[in-house]
């Protein structure tokens, strides 16, 4: 950001937004710090809304561009997590179906099918764990 803009920016601030300053035990506050992260939310808007909620007033959604469900980098990254257990779990499940096989199928079409199946999902679980 150029100078300019950020003093353009500083001005619209302190026109539109005040300063609230709280002195509070540190574990709290580290915990309230810790939980915001892990929850990919800002400090700010968890004390706007409870602050709203405190004094009966409403927030304005603020409109965003980006319309992700999963809009915060922790937030992709617990789905991506959660996608990868539940690929795991059928990855598992394949291999159990597989090794099931009687000795007189295991080169089958089916068997076949399952250790490519088992190949895709082991790479794709890769990929997944790769990304985040």
């Amino acid at each position: 950001m150029s100078i300019a803009s950020t003093k353009a920016k500083q001005r619209w601030n302190k026109a539109h937004y005040a300063e609230i300053k709280a002195s509070l035990e540190k574990d709290l506050v580290e915990c309230f710090k810790a939980k915001c992260k892990e929850n990919g939310v800002s400090i700010a808007s968890v004390l706007a809304t409870q602050m709203a909620g405190y004094c009966d007033k409403t927030i304005k959604p603020k409109k965003r561009k980006n319309k992700l469900l999963y809009d915060t980098r922790p937030k992709r990254r617990k789905m991506l997590a959660i996608i990868a257990d539940q690929l795991d779990d059928i990855l598992q499940n394949e291999i159990i179906y597989r090794d099931n096989f009687p000795e007189n199928l295991r080169s089958s079409i089916r068997a076949e099918s399952a250790d490519d199946s088992i190949e895709k999902l082991s790479e794709a679980l890769d990929m997944i764990r790769e990304a985040y």
